[in-house]
């Protein structure tokens, strides 16, 4: 005996192009998702790397009785000792303040600048520490820097 019409074996072709929509949907959706948090890691991961350069220059002043200049490395001072005029300041070092190089997750080293001491300024913020941010652009704390908190919360009360 014959059984008339066609057996039915897999997918129709609307059915496979149905699948293959939901699929892509679903892709897009996720890729959306962690595309977006990719970016807010890498921005905390450096709010917290300026915090803990912030901390260690907390630490260098405590011991050294001032922040780093630029004559004794910047943050580099953080790291290796610098050269000191009085031996009893460098008796002072209790360094390192830092294990690693301040480096963001953009590749970028931390930019450092002591606040010229003296001023209004210099009394709410001692110095500012900022990353160029995903731009990769020094625009001196605006824009995409992530900067120290006390200079973000200064620039907020103006």
């Amino acid at each position: 005996m014959k059984t008339s019409g066609r057996s039915r074996r897999g997918f129709t072709l609307i059915e496979v192009i149905l699948v293959i929509a939901i699929i892509g949907v679903l892709a897009g959706v996720l890729i959306f998702a962690v595309g977006g948090t990719k970016e807010k890691a890498d921005r905390d991961s450096t709010a917290v790397l300026v915090s803990q350069v912030c901390d260690a220059l907390e630490r260098y002043k405590l011991h050294i009785g001032q922040y780093p200049t630029e004559e004794d490395g910047g943050l580099d001072a953080l790291r290796k000792q610098p050269q000191f005029e009085d031996e009893k300041t460098g008796e002072n070092w209790a360094g390192p303040y830092l294990k690693s190089d301040p480096t963001d997750p953009w590749g970028n080293a931390l930019n450092y600048q002591v606040t010229e001491t003296g001023t209004d300024e210099a009394k709410l913020v001692p110095y500012k520490v900022w990353s160029n941010g995903p731009n990769k652009q020094d625009d001196n704390g605006a824009d995409d820097d992530i900067r120290n908190k006390a200079w973000a919360e200064s620039e907020d009360t103006q």
